[in-house]
C-alpha cells in the first residue's frame, strides 16, 4: 500500500494519470459584436442587379391655382432607373485532420472554425455596409458613406479638422430622414456613441433603451436606437465640406437610415459548404454570400460628418 501512494503521489510521477480538462470555449482575440447584419432588412433578389426606379423630381409645375375656366398645366415627374449590382463575399477555412483528432475529446473543431469563421465574415460585411467603396476597390459595395447624397449631409463645420458633437447637430441629422424613430437607427462609432451619451447626460435627458431584432438592446436617442459599430472609424479626415479619408484624421461620421428604405438586396443568402476533399490531411470549407447594399430613396438615408 505505501508503494501504490508513493507512485500515486501528485508530486512525483500520479499527475500523468489525471485526465487534463480543457475549456469546451474556445477564446478568440477578435471582437464580434455585428448586429447591423440582423436589423437590416433582407430581401430576395434575381438578376446581375438590384434595379429600382426613383422620383428624382416631381417636375416644374406640381398644382396651381386657376381659374373656373382654365386649363392646368400639363407637368410629369422625373424618373430614373438606379442599378445596384449584386458582389460576392467569400471567406474560405481550412482544418487540419490532425487538429481536428486533438480536439475530439472537449469540441468539434471543424465546427468551432466554421462559426469563428462566420463572424469573421461578418466584420468584413459590416465594413462594407459603412464605408465600402467600389470606386477603390473593384469588387466591393458602396456603403453608406458613398450612398449618402451631399444633399442628406450635415457638418459639425466649415473648418477643416471637425468640431465637437452637439444635440442640434443630431435633431438636424435625424430631421432629413423625418421617419419613425423605431423603424430608423444611428450608427456610429463606439466614441461618438459615448459623446452622444455624455450630452444626453449633461442636458438631463432620460436615456432609454430598446430591444431590436437579434435580441440586442440598444440605447436611443428620442426614440431612434443607437448602433454603436467596431467597424466605423475614428480616423477620418475631414477637410471643411468633406471626408477625404478613413485613415489619416482624427474624425468620425454618423450615419442615419430609414429601414423602410435602406436594405439589403440579396441575391444568395448567407451559405456555408463543405469542399470537396483533395488530401487526408485536411478539410476545406467556403462561407459565401450574393448581396449588395440598397437605398431606395435618397431621403433615406443622411450622415453627420466631421465628428472631433
Amino acid at each position: 500500500m505505501l508503494d501504490l501512494r508513493k507512485a500515486l503521489d501528485a508530486s512525483a510521477a500520479g499527475s500523468i494519470l489525471v485526465d487534463p480538462e480543457v475549456d469546451k470555449i474556445i477564446g478568440d482575440l477578435v471582437e464580434r459584436r455585428y448586429p447591423l447584419r440582423n436589423l437590416l432588412p433582407r430581401l430576395p433578389g434575381d438578376g446581375q442587379s438590384w434595379l429600382l426606379n426613383r422620383r428624382d423630381s416631381p417636375g416644374t409645375t406640381v398644382a396651381e391655382w386657376i381659374g373656373d375656366t382654365a386649363d392646368p398645366v400639363e407637368d410629369n415627374g422625373v424618373y430614373t432607373r438606379h442599378t445596384f449590382t449584386y458582389r460576392t463575399i467569400l471567406s474560405r477555412g481550412k482544418v487540419t485532420r490532425k487538429l481536428q483528432a486533438t480536439g475530439r475529446s472537449y469540441s468539434d473543431v471543424l465546427a468551432d472554425e466554421m462559426v469563428m469563421r462566420t463572424r469573421d465574415f461578418a466584420s468584413i460585411e459590416e465594413k462594407a455596409y459603412l464605408l465600402g467603396s467600389n470606386g477603390a476597390v473593384a469588387n466591393e459595395p458602396d456603403g453608406l458613406q458613398w450612398l449618402t447624397p451631399a444633399g442628406q449631409c450635415v457638418a459639425t463645420t466649415t473648418v477643416s479638422g471637425g468640431d465637437n458633437l452637439t444635440l442640434d447637430m443630431l435633431d438636424q441629422l435625424v430631421d432629413k430622414i423625418g421617419t419613425d424613430p423605431m423603424r430608423s437607427l444611428l450608427i456610429g462609432s463606439k466614441r461618438t456613441m459615448r459623446r452622444i451619451n455624455s450630452l444626453m447626460q449633461a442636458q438631463q435627458m432620460f436615456i432609454d433603451s430598446v430591444e431590436v431584432a437579434g435580441g440586442f438592446r440598444l440605447r436611443t436617442y428620442n426614440g431612434t436606437p443607437l448602433l454603436p459599430s467596431i467597424k466605423m472609424v475614428d480616423t477620418q479626415t475631414f477637410d471643411g465640406n468633406k471626408v477625404t479619408s478613413d485613415t489619416t484624421g482624427a474624425t468620425s461620421s454618423l450615419f442615419a437610415i430609414d429601414l423602410d428604405n435602406v436594405f439589403i438586396g440579396e441575391l444568395t443568402p448567407l451559405t456555408a459548404v463543405p469542399l470537396a476533399k483533395k488530401s487526408s490531411q485536411y478539410d476545406e470549407f467556403d462561407i459565401y454570400c450574393d448581396e449588395v447594399l440598397v437605398v431606395r430613396s435618397t431621403l433615406g438615408t443622411a450622415k453627420l460628418i466631421g465628428i472631433k
